[in-house]
């Protein structure tokens, strides 16, 4: 954390240049209460383009700082973890982040005088979400031009005077929620033209004029557009809105579109409304010509100036509203739901016989005299049964019901065309206009009774995990009939849901008429478990190891929660079992769950004791070696009484006799089982070593290494003259250039050597002319052409030499630079880059 300029200073002349990225956070916050208190004269954090030098931070960046703009980090491109740029009350302007690519979240808030947004220009996608929110006088955003894709949400709300949002024009789906809310200055939005899919809610509020959204296809929750809103889009590719659609206490005036809507609410349970009210000025609605289906209710009220509803008539003839159709306090003849279904059906069943003398206003075969002549509704749906194809809405068609015949299952009697009279009846077919079927003699025609096996209506069962299976069927509301199946299958195969195995959500139950040939009726039951804490499952449990402490938690099944409590009580008081105190037996688990009760589970205990064969490993040996014991490299403290396969007699391998392979130690102790290791051995012939490594940490103030690394199991020693060898593998303080790496085995099989060359600088200089070290330049340096530029402590370059100078003297503009350290770059022509610094002392 930096919290002061000087901290911010001293940090850039420390690491700008020999450090591009930051392993975790890195949070500038100006004059943290509690911080330099030790140095009063410490200064707000107002200039911060120092930091420019930043590639990476692995953690978040944080910024509350006092300066009049935010500006560079152009060289980052990642930032693992969140950028929040929050309560900095100086800042007016965030500008660059140009090379950033990669960003979990942005959160840009509480900035009271930040005036625009601009840059991020490289991010296409980005992990989580944007908020921009309470920034009271931010007036345009310019930035996110590029972005494509935002996995969580786009938040942009309660900005008192935010006037132009310009980014977002080529963003093509949002995971979450798009709000654009609370911003009372924000007159139009004209982006979002790519926007296809947004993954939750779309919510806008208070902008006068919405445009864009030409390419919106999908939202899959809520769609709600309120306050203040005066013009939309047409929304003309919107296909499906997943929950609910609500226009409401808007100055909308007209609304003209949405004729790709086809269904809203079809993807959320129990919770889904189609709302078009409290628009005081609304006086048109043209367009939805394509909407069949509303999943729940269907409000138009208190719209006190519109007067036409016929754009409602395409559902209301061909579809389905699931709810109540509610249209109240709306002008004319879009004052109630009879009117407006006269208006859209003069002629119910497009048979050219208007409804007032059609004897059959839906063609199904049942004279309308028997269907109540628009005074019946038996299911209660807004169409009376004369206007219904099934009155009883069990998903069996009225004409079927009645004993009529309908070869082409849509519901009319006869085939198409339908042939009719002057009064309206069918003609040209076999059956219809007798008396409809009442099987059962009750006095009820089949075709205003449930006929089909009844599923029921949708319902929620709250379970807990330690409760017995449920049968789901007892969920369900509305006397379902027994014998239908479940979707998602259930793990007991029926309809008994387990809360151990079977997941919560929805489930729903089918019954299927094959009698009838009606088809399928469902219900759904929600599922929830409103607490996860589990006590596991009963478990038995064989111990084949005396004296080793047991953690009896970690041996339940059934994934247990923590928390609980044992009985009886361990020595211990925790969850760990100590063979030398406590006893085999039974122990319960016990879980207090403020939702489910007490909950627990049984541990049974029994011990035993377990083979041991020890663990395996790969071993490399010469063909010149002595014999060996393989049971020495079994780690583990196996078991003395196994035997090796291929048979070695008490395990000795003879490398000059045994051949290269993979030998098995197994140890058979009877109820404990059997336990098995396995020992590689290559047998090494006398060549040349070829997995060696050699590296080399050179170009260094203080110490040059070569570390060398054979990647074997046997012993090797090392030289760099070829006549003095050592074991260690590592060198320290090696001369600079060339330089010899010899490595042999201990035991005289394989050898390697490898020539290497070391880089090294001068780490001082003394320019004083006495004719030692008064010159500062490379050696020991194995490139020809390279381009060398030396930093002052304040990062400016006072020197630039190129191979073919190759020095410097100490002076700069003709003057004597001051002792001090020095900072340099040196970039090769292939574009490697050394750095490293040096000190100047003058004696």
């Amino acid at each position: 954390m930096l919290s002061s300029q000087e901290e911010v200073d001293q940090f850039v002349a420390d690491y700008s240049g020999t450090c591009d990225g930051i392993s975790g956070n890195l949070i500038l916050l100006s004059k943290l209460t509690g911080v330099n208190t030790d140095n009063p004269a410490a200064s707000e954090i107002t200039d911060i383009s120092g930091l420019d030098f930043l590639k990476s931070i692995n953690g978040s960046l944080t910024i509350t700082i006092n300066a009049s703009e935010i500006i560079g980090f152009n060289l980052l491109t990642s930032v693992k973890g969140d950028i929040e740029i929050t309560s900095s009350s100086s800042v007016q302007n965030i500008n660059g982040f140009n090379n950033l690519n990669f960003v979990n979240r942005i959160v840009i808030a509480n900035n009271t005088k930040l005036k625009i947004i601009e840059g991020f220009h490289k991010i296409k996608s980005l992990e989580s979400s944007i908020e921009i929110g309470n920034n009271d006088s931010l007036e345009e955003i310019q930035a996110f031009n590029n972005i494509l894709s935002i996995k969580g949400e786009l938040n942009i709300s309660n900005n008192k005077v935010l006037q132009k949002v310009s980014s977002f024009s080529r963003l093509v789906e949002i995971f979450s929620d798009l709000n654009l809310t609370s911003n009372p200055k924000l007159f139009s939005i004209e982006g979002f033209k790519e926007l296809r899919v947004i993954g939750n809610d779309l919510n806008i509020e208070f902008i006068k004029e919405i445009y864009g959204f030409d390419n919106l296809r999908f939202v899959n929750r809520y769609l709600d557009f309120r306050n203040g809103i005066q013009k939309i889009p047409s929304f003309n590719n919107l296909e499906k809105v997943g929950a609910g659609f609500r226009i409401q206490n808007t100055r909308i005036q007209s609304i003209n579109g949405f004729n790709s809507l086809l269904k809203t609410g079809d993807d959320f349970f129990l919770e889904d409304w189609f709302i078009i009210s409290g628009n005081p000025i609304l006086n048109e609605v043209r367009g939805f010509g394509r909407l069949i289906f509303v999943e729940g209710m269907l409000e138009v009220k208190n719209n006190p100036q519109l007067n036409d509803c016929s754009w409602l008539c395409n559902i209301l003839n061909n579809g389905k509203i699931t709810g109540n159709l509610i249209i109240q306090n709306n002008l004319n003849d879009c004052s109630n739901a009879s009117k407006i279904i006269e208006i859209c059906d003069p002629d119910f069943d497009n048979d050219g016989i208007a409804n007032v003398v059609d004897l059959d206003d839906d063609n199904d075969g049942i004279l309308d005299i028997n269907e109540g002549n628009g005074l019946i509704d038996t299911d209660g749906d807004g169409f009376p049964d004369s206007l219904d194809l099934d009155a009883d809405n069990d998903n069996c068609f009225d004409v079927i019901e009645a004993g009529f015949k309908d070869e082409n299952g849509d519901g009319v009697l006869g085939n198409l065309p339908t042939n009719v009279d002057f009064n309206g009846k069918v003609i040209l077919v076999s059956s219809g206009y007798t008396t409809p079927l009442d099987v059962n003699s009750n006095g009820i025609f089949d075709f205003q009774e449930e006929s089909t096996l009844n599923p029921g209506k949708n319902g929620i069962i709250e379970i807990c995990l330690n409760s017995p299976p449920i049968d789901l069927i007892d969920g369900l509301n509305g006397n379902p009939d027994s014998g239908g199946f479940w979707t998602p299958a259930l793990q007991s195969g029926t309809g008994v849901f387990n809360p151990f195995v079977d997941k919560a959500g929805i489930y729903t139950y089918t019954h299927t008429n094959k009698t009838l040939n009606c088809g399928e009726r469902t219900a759904q039951v929600l599922v929830e478990i409103p607490s996860t804490l589990n006590a596991g499952l009963d478990t038995e449990v064989t111990f084949c190891e005396e004296n080793r402490l047991i953690n009896l938690f970690d041996l339940l099944n059934g994934n247990p929660s923590q928390g609980g409590s044992w009985s009886p009580e361990l020595a211990s008081k925790t969850n760990i079992f100590d063979p030398t105190i406590d006893k085999a037996g039974v122990y319960t688990y016990t879980i207090n769950d403020e939702f489910c009760g007490r909950i627990s589970s049984k541990i049974t205990i029994k011990n035993n004791s377990k083979p041991n064969a020890g663990i395996g490993t790969k071993i490399e040996i010469c063909e010149f070696s002595p014999n060996i014991n393989l049971l020495d490299f079994l780690s583990g403290n196996p078991d003395k009484n196994g035997i090796w396969s291929p048979n070695l007699p008490n395990g000795i391998f003879n490398p000059s006799i045994n051949l290269s392979g993979i030998y098995t130690y197994t140890v058979d102790n009877g109820s404990c089982g059997i336990d098995t290791a396995t020992i590689e051995v290559v047998v090494l012939k006398d060549n040349p070593l070829t997995n060696v490594t050699v590296n080399i940490n050179d170009f260094s103030a203080s110490n040059n290494q070569i570390q060398v690394f054979v990647f074997s199991k046997r012993k090797y020693e090392y030289s760099l003259d070829g006549i003095q060898y050592q074991l260690n593998n590592f060198f320290n303080n090696v001369s600079g250039g060339e330089q010899t790496v010899y490595v042999r085995g201990v035991d005289g099989c394989e050898f390697y050597s490898e020539k290497v060359f070391v880089k090294t600088y001068p780490t001082f200089f003394t320019p004083n002319n006495d004719g030692e070290n008064d010159f500062w330049r490379l050696k020991d340096f194995p490139f020809e052409n390279y381009k060398i530029l030396i930093y002052n402590r304040f990062g400016n370059i006072i020197k630039e030499i190129s191979s073919s100078s190759g020095f410097w003297d100490g002076n700069f503009n003709g003057n004597p630079a001051p002792s001090s350290n020095y900072w340099f770059k040196v970039v090769t022509d292939s574009g490697q880059i050394f750095t490293g610094n040096f000190s100047l002392l003058r004696k």
